[in-house]
C-alpha cells in the first residue's frame, strides 16, 4: 500500500495569505506528550507546518489528504551528538581505538580536506538521517580549519533541509614546531560572531551553536574566555567531556563557581564523572547526552543517562562519529535501551543472593503476582531519542512530540512490513524492531522530505554520495594513506581488487 493517495481538497486562505493544510488520517499515533498518549487510530491537521489539531474523526478542509492507516507516526527522531562531517571516511576506523581515531582524523584527515569534502559530507549524512527518520541534529563540527571550511560545512546541512544545531568547533590537529598546542587557543571570537551573525535571529531550522573545548582540553584561562564567548553571543556551547581530571583539575565545580556555567551548556559523554560535579550542571539547567553505542566499544563505563535522570536531568543520546558508528537513530536508540539495562542489571547482580537463584521457568505458577517489567521500558529509550534530545538543542518547546502548536516533523513507519507485523504494541515496535529501511515517510515543518520510501532529493543525494565516494577514495590516496582501507581486516586477512 502506498501511503499517499493524494487528494486535493481546497485552497485556504487567511487575511488573503495562502494557508497551506495537510490531514493525516487513521494513524497509530506515539505522540511522546502525556496528555496525548498513544492514539490507535487518530488524525492530525498540520497548518504551515504546525500541528493545530490531534484527534479521531477530524474532518477539517485540508489541501492534502493522506490516509496513514497503515503507518505507525512518531516524532520526528533527534540525534543529539554527531560528526557528520567525517561522512566523507565513513566507515574506515570501528575497529580504531581512540588514540588511532585522533590521530589519522584530527591530524592527518583534518589538514587535507578541502570545504567540498566537509560540505558533501554534511550534506551526504544529513540526508542519511533523514532517510532514517532523524528531522533534528547537533552537529559538532570541528573538522573546519577555516572559514571557507565552516562556510561549507553549513550549507551542507541547509541543502539538506534538516533541522538542528550547527555547533562550531575549532581542530584539535597536533601542532607542528612553533605552534601552540590546540588546548591553549580560545574560540575564535571574530570568526563565531561572523557565524552567528550568519544565523540572523537564531531561530531558524538550522542555528547556531559552538563546540568548546572545556575544562577536560583546556586550561581555566581558555575555559573562561570560551564559556564569556558563548554568553555574548546567547548560543548553546557543547564540549567532549570523559569526567576524569582534565586540564582544570576541579572541572565544572570551579567553572561553577566563577559564574561561567549557564543553562545553555552541553555536555556529552561524561561517563567518569562524579555524581557531584554531575549534579552541578544539572542544577546549573546544563544537559548531558549519552552516545552509547560507542562509549561501550571503547570503554567499560556506563553512559549517563540512569544518573542523569536520578538527578533530576533530561537524558539525550546521540551517535558521535560517523567515520565508526552509524548515524540511525532508531539503532542508537535500541542500543541505548539494551546497553542501560545491561548495567541496571550488573548493578542489581552485585546485591542479589546467588543462593536463592533459581531458573525464571521454575517460579512461574497461575495466580502468582506478576513481577515488574524490565526498565527502563521501550517508551523511555523513545523519549530519550526524541523530547528530550530535543531539549539539549533547545528546541524542546518546538519538537520532540506530537502536540498541538509544535512543528510537524514526523516520521511513519510502514507497520505491515514483514519485521514488524503484526506491530501489536506500536512502541515497542518501533524502538524494539524498526529500522530505517521501516521508514515510508517524512515530514520536517510538515513538508514531505521523504515519502513512499524515497528520499524527495533521491537524485541529488546519490549524485553527491558518488562524488563524495571519490573524494573519500582520494583523500586517502593523496595522504599516502591507501593502507587504512585494509587495516581493519587484521594480519589474517588480505583483500585483493
Amino acid at each position: 500500500m502506498k501511503l499517499f493517495d493524494t487528494i486535493i481538497l481546497q485552497t485556504l486562505s487567511r487575511n488573503g495569505e495562502l494557508v497551506t493544510r495537510t490531514l493525516v488520517k487513521n494513524a497509530t499515533i506515539v505522540s511522546v506528550d502525556d496528555a496525548v498518549g498513544v492514539i490507535d487510530r487518530g488524525d492530525l491537521l498540520i497548518e504551515d507546518g504546525i500541528i493545530v489539531m490531534i484527534g479521531a474523526d477530524l474532518n477539517e478542509p485540508a489541501d492534502e489528504l493522506v490516509d496513514a492507516l497503515d503507518f505507525i507516526v512518531i516524532p520526528g527522531l533527534v540525534n543529539a551528538h554527531i560528526h557528520l562531517w567525517q561522512t566523507a571516511v565513513r566507515g574506515l576506523g570501528v575497529n580504531w581505538t581512540g588514540v588511532e581515531f585522533h590521530l589519522h582524523v584530527q591530524s592527518d584527515f583534518v589538514p587535507a580536506y578541502t570545504p567540498e569534502d566537509i560540505r558533501l559530507s554534511e550534506y551526504v549524512g544529513a540526508m542519511s538521517l533523514i532517510d532514517g527518520g532523524t528531522t533534528s541534529v547537533l552537529e559538532w563540527c570541528h573538522g573546519n580549519r577555516t572559514p571557507e571550511h565552516s562556510d561549507a560545512a553549513i550549507d551542507g546541512l541547509l541543502a539538506a533541509g534538516i533541522r538542528g544545531l550547527f555547533a562550531h568547533g575549532t581542530v584539535k590537529t597536533l601542532p607542528t614546531a612553533g605552534e601552540p598546542h590546540f588546548s591553549q587557543v580560545p574560540h575564535p571570537r571574530p570568526e563565531a560572531t561572523r557565524l552567528r551573525e550568519r544565523f540572523g535571529a537564531n531561530d531558524g531550522r538550522l542555528r547556531f551553536g559552538i563546540g568548546i573545548l572545556g575544562p577536560d582540553y583546556s586550561p581555566i584561562e581558555v575555559c573562561r574566555q570560551d564559556f564569556q564567548l558563548a554568553r555574548d553571543l546567547d548560543v548553546i556551547s557543547t564540549a567532549h567531556v570523559s569526567g576524569h581530571p582534565g586540564k582544570v583539575p576541579r572541572g565544572y565545580h570551579q567553572i561553577a563557581e566563577e559564574g561561567l556555567l549557564q543553562p545553555l551548556h552541553n555536555v556529552v559523554h561524561a561517563n567518569s564523572m562524579d555524581d557531584d560535579q554531575l549534579r552541578v550542571l544539572i542544577d546549573h539547567g546544563a544537559t548531558a547526552t549519552a552516545t552509547p553505542t560507542g562509549e561501550v566499544r571503547g570503554g567499560a563505563r556506563e553512559p549517563l543517562i540512569r544518573r542523569v535522570i536520578e538527578l533530576g536531568g533530561r537524558p539525550s543520546i546521540g551517535t558521535d562519529s560517523e567515520q565508526s558508528v552509524a548515524g540511525d537513530m532508531l539503532s542508537a536508540t535500541r542500543d541505548a535501551l539494551t546497553v542501560q539495562r545491561l548495567f541496571n542489571n550488573l548493578t542489581a547482580a552485585e546485591t542479589a543472593d546467588p543462593t536463592k537463584a533459581r531458573a525464571s521457568t521454575n517460579m512461574v505458577k497461575r495466580g502468582m503476582d506478576v513481577p515488574p517489567r524490565r526498565t527502563p521500558t521501550t517508551y523511555d529509550a523513545l523519549r530519550w531519542a526524541t523530547l528530550d534530545s530535543a531539549a539539549a538543542l533547545g528546541i524542546d518547546h518546538e519538537v520532540g512530540s506530537i502536540s498541538v502548536g509544535k512543528r510537524a516533523d514526523l516520521v511513519m513507519i510502514r507497520k505491515s512490513d514483514i519485521n514488524l507485523v503484526p506491530a501489536l504494541n506500536p512502541v515497542d515496535s518501533v524502538v524494539g524492531f524498526a529500522h530505517a529501511g521501516n521508514v515510508d515517510s517524512v515530514m520536517i515543518d510538515g513538508e514531505f522530505v521523504k515519502r513512499n520510501g524515497q528520499l524527495v532529493q533521491h537524485r541529488a543525494a546519490k549524485d553527491a554520495a558518488t562524488r563524495m565516494r571519490d573524494n573519500g577514495a582520494a583523500l586517502l590516496h593523496r595522504l599516502g594513506l591507501d593502507g587504512l582501507k585494509d587495516s581493519a581486516y587484521g594480519d589474517a586477512f588480505s583483500r585483493h581488487a
